[in-house]
């Protein structure tokens, strides 16, 4: 009677997504994402933004900043780039009566942040007194102008210990992809001294992030996330009280280089694809981004040494890309434009599922480039066997609303999908296909190009060996040189096993 219960379901309950225990809400409920937020997922990236922009509509800024800021606590995501922009958008913007001000902030009758009046003579001894402690600080370490020492070294590990006698104060600093690497340098060296200037008893650490910015504003916002710092590609230190220059250290080389063997070999397993479906490869890389059902890729990673993702046809050492479609082999046919492609050979993109383990690994050879858990087929419905990426889907559409998740990765009757039940993650609930948090599979799914080997057996999980976890944030790209695809099929129904 039970299984005759979760296939034949009421009517009424096509519309109710499961939250927590016995927890549904509909869809359509106007608090539908608060109630997300409240009782399956506090941190919902796609609930946060939403949320983001219905106070930004009702004209509620400081809300709408808060919801935004929390969307871009998890990364990757759809939503990152957009609250992104949200708050570039409305830190421009006149500050909204209702708008918690920031401490020490007076609202004038415009609407706009002003200070609070200081006496002359309070800023005078201010002035003075800062004048004096500069002036100490140079005849006690050495030249009046502070340098900046440049390395890219292997960030410090065991071994090593530095304590500062004051506060470490964090910011962060966003660049353009492919920004030189010289103007990066000047930026942060400036910013230093800026900063150590309002700070003059802080240890002042900036770390620089590439993003799609398209003009660098040398803005340094405070550090609120911790985790963004192992997506920074440049660390720069400075503490005004011992140092006697802004030391400035770029990501070690070799993790560079696996970022961009993991990037190369994304794109060349979609390119294979390509070729296997249409008789030879494509005349350029924007057709494998395409919308919908040919979105053999979802972006073009980045080449990380030197930031960028532009594609030329010739080798020229100027960064980037090369491809040639009249390559035979592929690591000929698609390799960064830094070092000729044999430093870098083809190992094609690999999904391996272990139902016994329930884990499921993404990875490129011997470097992992994300592991989640995974719920798989009851009563062992989920086939063991070799299979292969087919259709790439976001919010894939079923019989009933939510059944396949955010996004889906079809096998032919089978798809890694992902489900609005966690609930069912580390068991075997489904009817074959393999189940993953809808927060693993927007992460996955971007990663995953049209033609990945899909590998599922009992006892994978433990059969290779690995070298090193990489980082996939650090290949995502400017979109402005590729316009994402649409990669949903709002008229298409989907009928995987689930």
């Amino acid at each position: 009677m039970r299984h005759n219960r979760d296939r034949y379901k009421p009517p009424a309950a096509d519309n109710l997504v499961h939250l927590h225990k016995n927890v549904y809400v509909n869809r359509s409920d106007p608090n539908y994402h608060e109630k997300v937020l409240r009782y399956l997922d506090p941190h919902s990236p796609e609930a946060h933004y939403r949320l983001g922009q219905q106070f930004e509509h009702a004209g509620d800024t400081g809300k709408a900043l808060f919801h935004y800021k929390e969307a871009m606590k998890t990364h990757p995501s759809p939503y990152y780039y957009p609250a992104y922009t949200a708050i570039r958008r409305l830190d421009t913007q006149p500050l909204n009566p209702s708008t918690p001000h920031h401490a020490g902030d007076i609202a004038s009758s415009s609407g706009t942040r002003t200070r609070p009046f200081i006496p002359l003579f309070l800023k005078t001894l201010i002035i003075v007194l800062l004048l004096l402690n500069f002036l100490l600080l140079a005849a006690l370490y050495g030249p009046g102008s502070v340098s900046k020492a440049v390395s890219v070294v292997i960030p410090w590990s065991i071994g090593k210990e530095v304590t500062y006698e004051s506060v470490e104060t964090p910011f962060i600093m966003h660049f353009p992809y492919g920004f030189p690497r010289e103007q990066v340098e000047k930026a942060l060296h400036t910013k230093a001294l800026q900063l150590s200037e309002t700070y003059p008893t802080h240890a002042i650490r900036i770390y620089g992030m590439a993003s799609p910015v398209t003009v660098a504003d040398n803005k340094a916002m405070p550090l609120t996330d911790e985790t963004t710092k192992s997506k920074a590609f440049v660390v720069a230190e400075y503490n005004p009280a011992i140092d006697t220059a802004v030391k400035i250290r770029f990501l070690n080389t070799e993790l560079q280089q696996l970022h961009t063997a993991a990037g190369a070999n994304l794109v060349r397993t979609a390119l294979l694809a390509y070729q296997e479906d249409h008789g030879s490869p494509p005349a350029s890389i924007g057709l494998l981004l395409k919308d919908y059902p040919n979105n053999y890729l979802s972006f073009l990673p980045i080449e990380t040494e030197s930031g960028s993702a532009n594609v030329r046809t010739v080798f020229d050492r100027s960064g980037g890309w090369v491809y040639d479609p009249t390559a035979e082999e592929p690591s000929a046919m698609f390799y960064p434009n830094t070092i000729k492609g044999t430093a870098f050979p083809y190992v094609p993109v690999k999904l391996t599922v272990d139902p016994s383990a329930h884990a499921l690994r993404l990875a490129a050879g011997p470097l992992i480039l994300v592991e989640a858990p995974v719920g798989v087929g009851r009563d062992n419905l989920t086939p063991e066997g070799r299979f292969f990426i087919s259709e790439r889907v976001l919010d894939p559409q079923g019989i009933h609303p939510g059944v396949y998740g955010a996004a889906a990765l079809g096998m032919g009757q089978l798809a890694i999908h992902g489900t609005f039940d966690k609930e069912s993650i580390g068991q075997n609930q489904s009817l074959g296909c393999i189940r993953l948090t809808n927060s693993d599979i927007t992460a996955i799914y971007p990663l995953v190009p049209k033609g990945t080997e899909v590998e599922i057996a009992n006892g994978a999980a433990a059969d290779a060996a690995f070298t090193a976890t990489l980082t996939p944030e650090l290949l995502l790209p400017d979109p402005s040189l590729f316009p994402p695809p649409d990669e949903t099929a709002p008229s298409r129904q989907f009928h995987w096993l689930g």
